[in-house]
């Protein structure tokens, strides 16, 4: 009976890890800077132009608010896409990493030619109104470098207060009224908590299925009554 135990959950394991397989073989990987961990292709529900999202995952030396770790983090952050789900929005956002200003973002969207860049509040509001300025123009600049040119708005999230907004700003990212796009944007952040945290390693399922399943038992033995006897 033990042993039938663990050959059914060696069978267990192995098809989780089948099903996870299958999962990952069906999101799409846009970068090879950063990860995708969810994906919606085409427009979910009947908010704004055609509205979905995907959700993104880096690894990061900077901190919310850029500075330096002597530990890197995790950052998940969302691209919120419209009916077109343009991705040279990725091109974009693989130059903000590259460039060191991707750790603040909480969201990005691009809408009608118009980069839509949302980040921490608590970055938005911790430094002088010229580092904001000039964390700014360093995200228009690789905008306007695209060869279709983008302009740029820059927002806020915070998540700590749902009922006045206080300290949000979403800057057209998506074309809806304020309170449901802040219901939709909420709504992934509770899903996904976005922005910088610390690594944590989640045991995966291989590490329990070590070896090969054991063998079924054998079938029981007849009993001597079951047995029949040849004939005299």
């Amino acid at each position: 009976m033990r042993n039938c135990r663990k050959h059914f959950r060696s069978e267990g394991i192995r098809d989780n890890l089948l099903q996870a397989e299958l999962k990952m073989s069906t999101i799409p990987q846009y970068s090879s800077l950063f990860s995708c961990l969810y994906d919606e292709a085409n427009p979910v529900g009947s908010l704004g132009r055609g509205t979905h999202y995907s959700v993104f995952r880096s690894v990061e030396w900077l901190d919310v608010i850029r500075q330096p770790l002597t530990k890197p983090q995790v950052h998940d952050f969302a691209v919120i896409w419209d009916e077109d789900h343009d991705t040279r929005v990725i091109d974009v956002i693989e130059q903000i990493y590259m460039a060191g200003l991707l750790s603040p973002i909480q969201f990005v969207g691009e809408r009608k030619g118009m980069l839509h860049v949302i980040v921490a509040s608590r970055f938005y509001y911790i430094g002088s109104p010229s580092d904001t300025e000039e964390y700014r123009r360093g995200i228009a600049t690789i905008a306007q470098g695209l060869e279709d040119p983008w302009s740029l708005d820059l927002g806020m999230f915070d998540r700590s207060d749902p009922e006045t907004m206080h300290q949000c700003d979403y800057q057209g990212i998506i074309a809806a009224e304020k309170r449901r796009v802040d219901i939709y944007l909420r709504n992934i952040d509770s899903l996904w908590r976005l922005g910088t945290r610390e690594f944590v390693r989640q045991r995966r399922g291989w590490e329990e299925w070590q070896g090969t399943p054991p063998l079924p038992p054998p079938p029981p033995l007849p009993s001597p009554s079951s047995v029949a006897k040849p004939p005299p």
